[in-house]
C-alpha cells in the first residue's frame, strides 16, 4: 500500500515548493507528480483552446481575473493524470501530487482510483495578496488566475490537513505534512 499526499491550492499558493521540500525531507523516496507537467504534455495548439483549457479575462472584473474553462480534452487529461497517480501507487511508490482541483468530481475520482492506498488531502492556502504577488513575481502565469481560483479551488472539498504558506516555509510545511502521514 502506497502513501499519496495530494496538495490542492490555487496557482502560486506554494504547492510546488512544498512538494519539493517533501521529497527532500521524507525518510524514503517520494515521487512528485505535477499537474503542470501533464499540461506541458499537450500539443502546443491546445495551449489556450476550448477543447482543452481556455483562459479568458472575466469581463469588467477589477482587479483582473482570468477564468479557466475545461473542455473534453482537458477533462480527459486530468482523469488520465489521476489514473497515472494510481498506476504509480499500485507499484508501491509513495507520491506527492501538486494539483489545482477545480472540477466538481476531482477529489471523488482520486478517492476512487486510490481506494487501496493511504491518501492524505492537504489544503495549501495563502492569502490572496500573497498568491497574486507570487503570480507577478513568477512571470509564467496569467495575472488574475490565482484571484479567479481563490474562491473555487477549496469549495466543496474535504481535507485531512491544511497548511498556510504565509505562516511557514516550504520545509516547515513539509515537516508538518510528513509528520502527519509518517513518511
Amino acid at each position: 500500500m502506497a502513501r499519496v499526499v495530494i496538495l490542492n491550492g490555487t496557482s502560486s499558493s506554494g504547492k510546488t515548493s512544498l512538494a519539493r521540500a517533501i521529497q527532500h525531507l521524507a525518510k524514503g523516496p517520494v515521487l512528485r507528480v505535477s499537474m503542470d507537467d501533464f499540461l506541458e504534455m499537450m500539443p502546443p495548439r491546445f495551449a489556450n483552446d476550448d477543447e482543452a483549457f481556455s483562459f479568458r479575462l472575466v469581463p469588467e472584473a477589477e482587479p483582473i481575473e482570468v477564468e479557466i474553462g475545461t473542455g473534453s480534452y482537458g477533462e480527459a487529461l486530468m482523469r488520465g493524470m489521476r489514473a497515472s497517480v494510481a498506476a504509480l501507487a499500485n507499484q508501491g511508490l509513495d507520491l506527492v501530487v501538486d494539483d489545482v482541483m477545480l472540477g466538481a468530481g476531482d477529489q471523488d475520482h482520486y478517492r476512487d482510483v486510490l481506494a487501496e492506498h493511504t491518501v492524505t488531502f492537504v489544503a495549501v492556502r495563502c492569502e490572496l495578496e500573497t498568491a497574486e504577488q507570487r503570480e507577478r513575481d513568477r512571470g509564467d502565469r496569467d495575472i488574475g488566475m490565482a484571484r479567479w481560483q481563490f474562491s473555487r479551488v477549496h469549495a466543496g472539498r474535504g481535507y485531512d490537513l491544511e497548511v498556510s504558506t504565509d505562516d511557514m516555509s516550504p520545509d516547515e510545511g513539509a515537516r508538518v505534512i510528513l509528520g502527519a502521514v509518517g513518511m
